[in-house]
């Protein structure tokens, strides 16, 4: 990879680089990809607009859903107030 120019890097999940014939190298740990510079440009808008849609719909009210659950403390305490 020396001959290559380091666009992006994650520690242990991938590096994003380009080499000196333009051509976009993604490597990932179980795959690798490489890209012309317009079809690199093409999936990163491909990824961005999945991304966007990935993201977990949020609340119509905007207000946070808390549920209390009871823990094994809180039963053991009852049972011993009880006796």
């Amino acid at each position: 990879m020396e001959d290559q120019t380091i666009l992006a890097t994650s520690e242990n999940f991938g590096t994003v680089s380009v080499c000196h014939g333009g051509v976009v190298h993604i490597n990932l740990p179980h795959c690798s990809l490489k890209f012309l510079p317009a079809d690199f440009a093409k999936f990163c808008e491909l990824i961005a607009n999945a991304r966007m849609k990935f993201d977990l719909p949020r609340r119509a009210d905007g207000k946070p859903h808390l549920q209390l659950v009871p823990s094994d403390i809180d039963q053991t305490s009852a049972s011993d107030d009880q006796d």
